[in-house]
């Protein structure tokens, strides 16, 4: 029988080298024969699309925050609107309202101005359509809703 070398325990089992393990910008690039190079290994997502992830993470939680503080504030200032009114005196109620009421008056003046303005260019469009029409339909539409 031929003799065989002697075997040394530990070479017997060849190992391959350990895989380089690479941090900073080209960290998730490929290492794996066969595939492209500089491709990105399966299953690991690319620095892009983490950055990605993490801004639009990001800014829906701050947008839900400012959504859900901004309702916080509104409760918070009706409730006090509402205690402030329910522990006035008769005396600040009156006041209030006739406050109200002179601000609404207010609001009303520039409507009825704008609502009489349009009824005389209403009566005007009309007095000119019976002048060039002879009485066309749209003149009597006009009369029939006025």
């Amino acid at each position: 029988m031929a003799s065989q070398p002697p075997t040394n325990p530990l070479t017997q089992h060849r190992r391959p080298p350990p895989r380089q393990i690479s941090r900073g910008p080209g960290a998730a690039r490929s290492a794996v024969p066969g595939s492209p190079a500089g491709g990105p290994v399966r299953g690991t997502p690319t620095p892009t699309l983490k950055r990605v992830i993490w801004t639009g993470a990001i800014a829906a939680v701050t947008i839900v925050g400012a959504i859900y503080g901004a309702g916080l504030k509104t409760r918070s200032e009706y409730q006090q609107e509402k205690r402030k009114v329910v522990e006035a005196t008769p005396e600040e109620r009156v006041r209030d309202l006739e406050a109200r009421r002179a601000a609404l008056v207010a609001q009303r003046r520039p409507f009825e101005r704008k609502l009489a303005d349009l009824r005389a260019r209403m009566v005007k469009t009309q007095a000119q359509a019976q002048q060039d029409g002879g009485g066309s339909g749209a003149a009597e539409d006009g009369n029939a809703r006025g």
